[in-house]
């Protein structure tokens, strides 16, 4: 990768399944969940464990009734939100996929750095904090902090880090996993777009919308590295 190739350019990426895994957020917090929950009739590691299976069937929605249902844990309405609560205040153990640390070592200096990601806070910021890869962006965007009516496929969030970043549109790259929300507006602003399609992705099988497809899709780190340079 020629050193100034990529001075022209500003790379915003996708946290949730780009940056990481999901899915490892996705048991972080059921461990969370059980712990919280203590030694019912069944342990913490068994009530874990059928999370887990669960979610692995293809089965997340209303992770937390099911689970008092199965375990007869008799929770109600408030006892399911504690949960709720519980799993997006829960200080999570992820890591950067590997590969990843290198690929913005190397974008690092070479251009502007950012980051777009909807999700609920604060669980967004302890994703970020738990990464330790905060130094490295010159501009961080949770869509949630001006409104969760500007989440994508919403272009707000895209129109206001090329803000605050003074990047022209045609300069900018956007490097997301989600083709049913991801792509929309950062193509129709003029934007390249690129999915990174991987194993254990919990949403890279979604139909994209009209104008929602990727320009470019990178089946390893390695081929997004080369994408970008």
């Amino acid at each position: 990768m020629p050193k100034n190739a990529l001075r022209n350019q500003v790379i915003i990426f996708d946290l949730d399944d780009t940056l990481y895994a999901e899915r490892d957020y996705v048991l972080s917090g059921y461990r969370a969940i059980c712990e919280h929950l203590g030694n019912t009739p069944a342990s913490s590691d068994e009530m874990r464990q059928w999370l887990w299976d669960r979610f692995l069937s293809g089965r997340s929605d209303n992770a937390f009734g099911a689970l008092s249902s199965h375990f007869k844990l008799d929770l109600d309405t408030a006892g399911i939100a504690e949960l709720v609560t519980v799993y997006r205040d829960h200080r999570p153990a992820i890591t950067l996929r590997r590969g990843m640390g290198d690929l913005l070592d190397k974008l690092r200096g070479r251009c502007k750095l950012g980051i777009i990601s909807d999700g609920f806070l604060p669980a967004q910021k302890f994703k970020l904090d738990a990464l330790g890869i905060g130094d490295y962006f010159d501009a961080v965007l949770f869509t949630e902090s001006i409104g969760r009516e500007f989440w994508k496929p919403s272009p707000v969030g895209f129109q206001t880090i090329c803000e605050e970043l003074k990047a022209d549109p045609e300069a900018c790259v956007y490097i997301g996993d989600n083709p049913s929300k991801d792509f929309v507006a950062p193509n129709a602003l003029g934007w390249r777009t690129i999915q990174l399609l991987l194993d254990g992705q919990i949403h890279s099988h979604k139909p994209a919308p009209s104008g929602g497809r990727p320009g470019l899709i990178a089946g390893s780190i390695d081929e997004l590295t080369d994408m970008i340079g």
